[in-house]
């Protein structure tokens, strides 16, 4: 009779901890009536049953069993501990939504989801480690983990100072961008490393999902200022379940699949075509987490950080604030007009003392060609112009900035008119989420090329299934979400 019990175990210190538990547990049983297994997910308890030992001992396996369950369970809280926070102002009580946490003196951390929640694994040997948080505007949290408990809610203190004590430069706002650019090298990483990230992305039409992925990476970066690209390979990956049906001119589009069916049977065929619009959707890609990490402004320069650009746009001083301790400019730009089919705003967050740009927000409006305009009114289609919003997080690791988040969301309204009754109406939305969870300095490889992601075929399906990991791996997804 085999018994499973879950274990969340991955480090080599818990597998001497469970072989000395193995042992003990052999030693009070007997080693011929009692074995234990395991691997990197589990603890299999093997109830050998020996009818001439054990006749008339019943309760000697209820006995077995639960003292199994008991040490199964203590040994996996004894491995990791698993924070699920929530961060927000102590003032006005709202979440902090992007909020860098992380272990402090460590390379392990996560952010928080755009509701404040956050989820951390604390590996055992940093049980007494400092819990350390960071928000723009914000003094820095910090406290010794085994002084908090598993659901910790955490207020965090605007950081409010005078501009006395701000060091005020005779520069214009573009100079801290260009001064910010000019000191990229000494800033950020200019030997290769590697991460761990979580990457997530969905579609929503009026706020049901009609497409879910999530996925746990691999990734070489390069140096800042080498000319390649990164290299990523999925270790795990699956998508959501129970997803909706595309809403919007759904009786057409019904329609058209039926026809296509009495055709396929008036030939006598088999209608097969799995390839409806909600398959199309589930296997869309907006280019995966080899895009999104593409779509660091400092990698990939910005237009609204390149000198080639910025008459384009115009620079203002927006403020001061602190992050990490270090005193913060506040550069906001705006295009003037159009630029590229767009209207972007947004703001740079740069270091006073360092010059590193340590956050970038901004917004885009993307407008659609004029040329276009006439044969969308022709065919009876309403859209609004789709408008994206992003943020992409720093965090100090030594004397270098690394690229701690980026998320990107999108929102656009489609309409279908007609003439005799009512028209159709959806609002689609997206996001594209990634976050570093680990970054390794130390032993950094590439990723062969057999074994990395490929843009052009489902994550899913580039990794053979493991509902045994996802139950263990711990992350903040949306609410409505269900998965397998």
């Amino acid at each position: 009779m085999l018994k499973e019990f879950y274990s969340p175990y991955r480090d080599a210190a818990f597998r001497l901890e469970f072989l000395c538990c193995q042992n003990a547990v052999r030693r009070i049983f007997g080693m011929k009536y009692f074995s234990i297994f395991s691997d990197a997910n589990y603890i299999y308890l093997n109830k050998i049953y020996m009818h001439d030992v054990f006749r008339g001992m019943k309760n000697s396996f209820v006995f077995l069993s639960v003292f199994s369950l008991l040490l199964a369970s203590f040994i996996s809280t004894a491995q990791q501990r698993v924070l699920e926070g929530f961060i927000y102002d102590s003032h006005s009580h709202e979440a902090l939504p992007f909020a860098t946490v992380g272990i402090r003196g460590t390379t392990i951390g996560t952010a928080t989801n755009v509701e404040g929640y956050f989820v951390l694994a604390v590996p055992a040997q940093l049980r007494d480690s400092i819990l350390m948080c960071s928000y723009m505007g914000y003094k820095n949290y910090e406290k010794s983990i085994s002084l908090l408990n598993d659901r910790p809610e955490i207020a965090m203190e605007l950081d409010v100072f005078t501009l006395d004590e701000v060091e005020i430069r005779p520069w214009e706002p573009w100079d801290y961008i260009h001064n910010a650019m000019q000191h990229i090298d000494q800033n950020y990483p200019n030997n290769a490393y590697m991460t761990n990230e979580y990457y997530s992305e969905y579609i929503t039409e009026n706020d049901v999902f009609l497409k879910f992925t999530e996925a746990v990476i691999e990734t070489y970066n390069p140096p800042y200022l080498l000319d390649s690209g990164s290299q990523s390979k999925v270790l795990k990956a699956r998508r959501g379940a129970d997803l909706g049906k595309l809403q919007f001119m759904r009786d057409k589009l019904d329609k058209k699949f039926e026809k296509e069916k009495r055709k396929a049977k008036k030939k006598g065929e088999d209608w097969q075509n799995e390839e409806t619009i909600d398959a199309q959707i589930v296997a869309a890609s907006f280019g995966g987490p080899e895009m999104i990490l593409s779509a660091d402004p400092l990698r990939d320069t910005a237009s609204y950080l390149n000198s080639s650009h910025k008459k384009e746009y115009v620079y203002s001083i927006e403020g001061y604030s602190r992050f990490y301790g270090e005193q913060v400019i506040i550069i906001g730009f705006e295009s003037k007009g159009k630029f590229e089919h767009q209207r972007q705003k947004g703001s740079v967050y740069i270091s006073l003392e360092s010059d590193a740009i340590m956050a970038i927000e901004y917004s885009s409006e993307v407008v659609i060609p004029v040329a276009i305009r006439p044969l969308l009114f022709v065919v009876g289609f309403g859209i609004s112009n789709p408008e994206i919003h992003a943020m992409v997080h720093y965090k100090p690791i030594g004397t270098r900035w690394f690229l701690n988040d980026i998320s990107i969301q999108g929102s656009m309204q489609l309409t279908k008119k007609k003439m005799f009754s009512k028209n159709d109406r959806s609002v689609f939305g997206m996001q594209m989420g990634l976050v570093n969870t680990k970054f390794e300095l130390q032993k950094v490889h590439e990723i062969p090329k057999e074994e990395r992601l490929n843009p052009e075929k489902p994550l899913e399906e580039q990794v053979a299934a493991d509902p045994a990991f996802w139950r263990n791996y711990r992350v903040v997804r949306p609410g409505k979400l269900k998965l397998n």
